[in-house]
């Protein structure tokens, strides 16, 4: 378990994330993680580099980690956030990873393998690079997401078996080659080398258009059409304080999320999957 003392920051960076879903993956992640002092960890598909920058600042000494991604604008974006000279950043395909064999204590891969032409060829290169029986956090969104997160495709799938593909009104689709159901990633996985230990969902209750919410905000806010003071309140990389309004809109987006700790259903929004490198394959 990690310390109160990692539990009260990683709250604390936390607080200023509107995005709930994400919210709620990157505590998953960085508590199921388990990170200790002197591990090599490698965030795959690591965007704009949340994930480094919660490491960066959760009070864990001496991690070794690298952020690894085809896009090069992110990574140079990631250096906004993230000083320190134990994180690396590395552009690359994730059908091949520049890391040696056997190199890596833990791996995450959030919101990625949605994306990949081969995922099957993506999962046995995290495999090659983890040491044996290290371990794989991934996240994916869930094809059996709640009806308010996305109203329009959960309606065209179920009525008329297609979705809009590209686009704001894309919803959960946009940019995603598939969404997977439970047992297709739990197949997936075995497939490639890995036991599965925990198989879950998270994020079932959200408010109405969730996801055209955060997308127009987060559209706003990277294409640097909100001021600049405002912009900071609605960063998730800033801990600044907030005006009275925005505090409010937090507080109610927080109070309606914390259905989830209340009720628990089996249509979230994310899968969540920690597995384990398999010594056998």
């Amino acid at each position: 378990m990690l310390s109160s003392k990692i539990m009260i920051k990683l709250e604390s960076l936390l607080t200023p994330v509107g995005d709930m879903a994400l919210k709620r993956r990157a505590r998953w992640i960085i508590t199921q993680l388990q990170a200790k002092s002197g591990e090599k960890i490698v965030d795959l598909g690591c965007g704009n580099g949340y994930y480094l920058y919660l490491l960066n600042n959760v009070p864990i000494k001496n991690l070794s980690v690298v952020g690894i991604d085809s896009d090069a604008n992110a990574l140079q974006a990631i250096n906004g956030y993230v000083r320190n000279r134990n994180i690396n950043l590395k552009k690359a395909n994730l059908e091949q990873i520049p890391l040696r064999d056997n190199s890596f204590d833990k791996a995450i891969i959030s919101e990625v393998i949605e994306h990949v032409e081969n995922p099957s060829k993506v999962l046995a290169e995290i495999r090659r690079i983890l040491k044996p029986n290290g371990t794989l956090l991934l996240t994916t969104p869930n094809i059996n997401y709640p009806f308010f997160w996305d109203p329009v495709n959960w309606f065209l799938q179920r009525v008329f078996h297609t979705h809009i593909k590209s686009g704001f009104w894309a919803g959960i689709w946009n940019q995603h080659l598939r969404l997977y159901t439970k047992d297709q990633i739990f197949e997936l996985m075995i497939k490639n080398g890995f036991i599965v230990d925990q198989l879950d969902s998270l994020t079932q209750w959200c408010l109405p258009f969730n996801h055209y919410l955060v997308n127009y905000v987060a559209r706003l806010f990277y294409g640097g059409n909100l001021p600049p003071k405002l912009a900071r309140t609605v960063s998730k990389f800033e801990s600044v304080k907030q005006p009275i309004l925005i505090k409010l809109i937090y507080w109610l987006i927080n109070t309606y999320d914390s259905l989830n700790d209340i009720w628990s259903e089996s249509n979230g929004v994310s899968l969540v999957i920690k597995a384990y490198k398999d010594k056998e394959i």
